[in-house]
């Protein structure tokens, strides 16, 4: 039998992974020495769109920005998550519905 996962464990999932993602993908970035921007890094890190200012800010400026889009980031995978886990739950009540009938 198949544990049910509830839509809060999908959801805090989606959130660390929202926090891991991009902090991997910067911390790779430098040690590859390869530029970061690529589209898969883009679709992985969305939040990113904010570091790209080429103004010199303090340090302050720069944390902040940083923080906005890890928050950014952490919001759209839960989002993302949400959306899938309904769309994954309605297919399963719906096959299961077929197969009893």
């Amino acid at each position: 039998m198949v544990k049910r996962v509830s839509l809060r464990t999908v959801v805090a999932v989606a959130a660390v992974l929202g926090i891991l993602v991009p902090i991997v993908l910067l911390v790779r970035t430098p040690l590859l020495g390869r530029l970061f921007g690529s589209t898969l890094e883009l679709l992985l890190y969305p939040g990113s769109i904010f570091l790209f200012d080429e103004s010199h800010h303090s340090s302050l400026y720069g944390l902040t920005t940083f923080g906005l889009s890890l928050m950014t980031t952490v919001a759209l995978y839960a989002f993302a998550a949400m959306i899938l886990f309904g769309i994954f739950r309605g297919i399963v009540a719906a096959w299961r519905f077929v197969r009893r009938g």
